[in-house]
Order: C-alpha cells, then structure tokens, then sequence
C-alpha cells in the first residue's frame, strides 16, 4: 500500500477513463485515432476505411467474444486501449452465452433468463472493470440511445442491462458528441456538462470545462494537469454560453419534440 498526498505528490498522473457517444457519423471512432497510442478492439468495422482515409491506428477486429481474451494479452505494448462500440460487444457476448447451452441463462427461445441477464452484466462489467486497472488509458464508444423522461427527451449510452448506469460510474469523464454549424462550417464538439439534463455527461476531473474539442491526447492532458486543453475551464464565459446558444437553436420544436416521445415509447412497447 501507497499513500501520497494529492497536492504535494501531484507528479502522480493515472491514466484516463472516458465513455463517449453519439449518433452514427459524427466521427467517434475517428476522436479514437487522437489518442496517444492507441489500439482499437473493432466490434463493427467502423475502421475499416482510415486507411483510405490516412488514419493510422492499430486495431484489433474482435468477431467474437473469445477475441477478447487474447485482446487483453495484447494491449500491454499500447497506451490506449479503444472499445468500439460497447453495444455490439454486449452482443457479441451475448452469442456466446447462448451458444454455452446452459439452460439457467438462456430460455428455450434463445432469450436471456433474469440469470442470463444478471451473468451478461457481470461477465462485461469484470472485463471492463480490468481494462480500467491496467494502467492504460481507456476510451469507450457507443451509439447514442434517447429516451422519453417526463417532458423532454434524455440522450444517454445504448447499453443493454442496466450496466449503462454503472458504467457511467465507473468511468471519469462521460461525454456526448455531435456537430454543430460554427460560422457555416461542421464542427464536431463533445458536451461534458453533468448539469445539463438533456444529456448524460460527467467530468470528474473538473479540468475540461462543459464543451470540448475532440482529441484525446489534448483531453489526457488537461485532466492530468499538465497542459492547459483548448476549451477547457479557462475559456470565457461568454464563448462557453454562445455554444451553448448554438445547441439550443438546434433543438426540436416541443410538436416535434411530442413526436419523438411517442416514437420512443412505441419502440420501448
């Protein structure tokens, strides 16, 4: 056992955990590629076109749930260990599970028992868990799932089981990624806002602000202390209140917003 003390021993820098998500499209496999190196387990081939696009990563294409095993072998030579997305792992072990035949876990419709849910959720949370303990940063994709909540509609993480909540937990920063029009350019920006209640965000750092750029490497830095991140905690108030503004504007209407409640209660019937 080690004890230190957080202000006179700050040279102590551990390493980054962070959850990303969003829509398809808005670039979170590509945020992955800005990590300091890093090795990417591809559960959907979301890579399969950065070498035509100049992108240089190693990545890893898991095709099934046992690839994870030897996955977990390799990432000691690597500084960023990329999971993406987490949801297709889920399923990928899912399969697995099924496939073991054991009838505690699995009904005879090829559906999950409670106990096969409850067996999901560990098996998934002690890998995750071991990722985070390996001393490497650790980054973790996934798609974007809404959710109808009183009055409004709640972007959060799409994960089955309830491990959503608890990965949210587990991890230091939460972050949502989408674009906005900056001066009639795409930008791609990343909300990590824990008071804003459209969104699940967290920084537990304290370091990063309420919207940031997205390179990995930049953010690694920020929340470690040693380098000061573009838009972090420093940035003008002013600046930080006209993205704001932008998100805002870009919101449905509360007809539309009516309308999408409905959708998502339909689909969740």
């Amino acid at each position: 056992m080690k004890i230190y003390n957080t202000k006179k021993d700050n040279q102590i820098k551990p390493p980054l955990v962070m959850l990303i998500y969003g829509e398809g499209g808005v670039g979170k496999t590509t945020f992955g590629s800005t990590a300091p190196k890093p090795i990417l387990a591809d559960c959907e081939g979301g890579a399969k076109y950065f070498g035509l696009r100049g992108i240089s990563m190693d990545v890893a294409q898991i095709e099934k749930w046992s690839d994870m095993k030897e996955f977990l072998e390799v990432v000691k030579d690597y500084e960023t260990i990329i999971i993406d997305p987490i949801g297709e792992l889920m399923d990928k072990l899912k399969r697995f599970m099924i496939n073991m035949g054991d009838s505690k876990l699995v009904q005879k419709d090829g559906s999950p028992t409670m106990a096969g849910w409850g067996w999901l959720k560990k098996t998934m949370r002690d890998y995750l868990k071991a990722l985070r303990d390996s001393g490497k940063n650790v980054l973790i994709i996934a798609h974007l799932d809404e959710r109808a909540d009183e009055d409004r509609i709640v972007k959060r993480p799409k994960i089955e089981t309830k491990l959503s909540v608890e990965l949210v937990a587990m991890v230091d920063v939460v972050g949502y990624m989408t674009v906005i029009n900056d001066e009639g350019n795409d930008k791609r920006i990343i909300i990590v806002d824990p008071s804003n209640d459209k969104y699940t965000a967290k920084d537990r750092t304290g370091q990063l602000g309420k919207i940031i750029e997205p390179d990995f490497t930049k953010i690694i830095a920020a929340c470690s202390g040693t380098e000061k991140f573009a838009w972090s905690k420093e940035q003008k108030a002013d600046e930080v209140e006209a993205k704001k503004e932008e998100l805002k504007s870009e919101e449905p209407a509360e007809d539309d917003i009516k309308a999408k409640m409905k959708q998502v209660k339909t689909k969740k019937a």
